[in-house]
């Protein structure tokens, strides 16, 4: 990775009002360099907000969740047709190259995050670590680098190590193998954890009008990642402080978890903080509502965003469509209430039309379903743009359902049942009692079922060598005649490829393409 531009604080923190309810109206005069920028309490937090801005760029591959639903068996692209988005649309069909020939959302994703973590080196090394809010800052950064790293790793493998503020021609080449980039995300958290102790560090327990991580968010990341890389002990150690702490619990209603009106709740360990004010934006860079609610809601009226009759939801783009699949997998449970709370059902919406005399234009319903978890919901919804609902990225029962597999494959199924039950009891669904690969089975159909649409499902195939059973028939194992590269899937080992204008970008050919590609 190559860096061609001098960092100024203008350039770092043009949109000061992330991860804020309300708009925050700041004019930097432009003229001063970001080493001597750290020096009150308002600059640091302008800092730090400036750091998770990036969070909100979710027009267009900015998404924390699609990637991961989508390219699974979870999801079909959908949308208006096979080019839209075409990003997702790619890698839906096993067939993403590293050059977008039309919407740019792999290069938007891979960009998104070392804007981040860039923004996060500043804070490291010129941040007062001494005082509180100096500790604060340089907490939540390491939590960033750390949530930058996860999400570049699981996509796209090995990854440059970037610690420092890249100058104008800073020339960063990727890591050896991707088990030093998966050191250096587990040394952000726990360093983000380390500082966290008598009031200083990461927030114990979350303020809603800012958003920042808090102590749990770094662990159930920190979890996360060790149990992608198979140290389960280490899974368990810090997955059970963070259950131990009591901070957190399941909402004891599923659907409660995404009601917008409930941001931040007991069950939410990160979530990202949206706000329908301000202009509408077509750009990344200046929007700050969920458009990705309008991405996914239903596709069922002419001009796209309006209200369906059922009082509660809006009308949209239709894309993340849930396959039959998934449905056949909630039913095979007879999980119907998680299965109500995930998914629409196209003829539910049609009868309700049909009865409230609204006329119905459906285009590309691939699945007969829509994602009812993310879809935009009437009165948050003031344009496409601007949706003021909250994105939730990491929540408990993913940490209990981490701590079931890792016990499990650690040796101690009792432990694995207590937790996979908990969450089992929740939707009114019985204990399960086996031991052994059935076990293991049951815990892996809990994810899919439980996090369904929220973008872990295919890179949990993926950890447990199960994408090329799975995704036969998207043709992840590139049996198909039309998929002489179809890609990323099993040529790929599963990695997405590296954005062309990156590599072009580095300056010669030593920056290194993915397998496969």
């Amino acid at each position: 990775m190559k860096i061609n531009k001098i960092i100024y604080i203008l350039l770092a923190f043009f949109v000061l009002n992330a991860c804020t309810e309300d708009d925050l109206t700041v004019l930097p005069d432009g003229n001063e360099l970001v080493e001597t920028f750290y020096q009150t309490d308002e600059q640091i937090i302008l800092a730090l907000n400036g750091a998770y801005d990036p969070f909100q760029h979710v027009i267009w591959g900015g998404s924390t969740f699609l990637w991961g639903s989508i390219t699974s068996d979870d999801a079909v692209g959908g949308g208006g047709d096979e080019n839209d988005q075409k990003g997702y649309q790619v890698c839906d069909r096993f067939l993403a190259s590293p050059v977008e020939d039309k919407d740019v959302n792999l290069q938007d994703f891979y960009t998104l995050w070392w804007k981040m973590n860039t923004r996060a080196n500043a804070i490291i090394a010129y941040a007062d670590i001494n005082s509180k809010l100096g500790s604060k800052a340089v907490a939540n950064a390491y939590f960033l680098k750390g949530m930058a790293y996860f999400q570049l790793t699981r996509m796209f493998g090995r990854m440059p190590i970037i610690d420092d503020i890249p100058g104008i021609t800073s020339v960063y080449p990727r890591a050896e193998s991707v088990d030093v980039t998966w050191d250096a995300a587990e040394g952000y958290l726990k360093e983000a954890i380390k500082l966290t102790t008598g009031g200083m560090g990461l927030d114990v327990q979350v303020d809603k009008s800012t958003g920042y991580a808090t102590l749990g968010s770094a662990q159930i990341l920190l979890g996360k990642i060790y149990l992608y890389r198979g140290k389960n002990a280490d899974a368990i150690a810090v997955l059970e402080d963070l259950v131990n702490d009591g901070y957190y619990a399941l909402e004891p209603n599923f659907a409660d978890v995404f009601d917008p009106a409930r941001v931040h709740g007991v069950e939410s360990l990160f979530e990202i903080n949206m706000t329908s004010k301000g202009a509408a934006s077509w750009d990344g860079a200046g929007n700050n509502g969920n458009a990705i609610a309008t991405l996914v809601s239903p596709r069922c009226f002419s001009n796209n965003t309006q209200p369906l009759p059922d009082g509660i939801h809006m009308s949209g783009w239709g894309m993340n469509q849930p396959t039959q699949k998934l449905a056949a997998a909630f039913d095979d449970m007879n999980d119907v209430i998680r299965k109500e709370a995930t998914m629409l059902d196209t003829a539910t919406i049609q009868f309700m039309c049909d009865t409230a005399g609204v006329t119905t234009i459906w285009e590309n319903v691939l699945t007969g379903f829509y994602d009812n978890k993310h879809s935009a919901r009437q009165g948050y919804f003031v344009s496409a743009t601007q949706v003021n609902q909250n994105l939730i990225v990491l929540r408990y029962s993913d940490a209990l359902l981490m701590l079931a597999e890792a016990h499990h494959l650690n040796g101690n199924d009792g432990k694995a049942q207590s937790y996979l039950n908990q969450v089992r009891t929740r939707v009114s669904l019985p204990d399960v009692t086996a031991t052994g690969a059935d076990l293991f089975t049951a815990i892996k159909r809990e994810r899919q079922l439980e996090l369904a649409l929220e973008g872990d499902r295919y890179f949990d195939l993926v950890r447990w060598g199960d994408a090329e059973k799975e995704l036969t028939g998207e043709d992840y194992d590139n049996n198909g005649e039309s998929y002489a590269t179809g890609l990323p899937g099993k040529a790929s080992n599963g990695y997405f490829p590296i954005p062309q204008a990156e590599i072009n970008a580095y300056g010669d050919n030593d920056y290194g393409q993915n397998e496969g590609y």
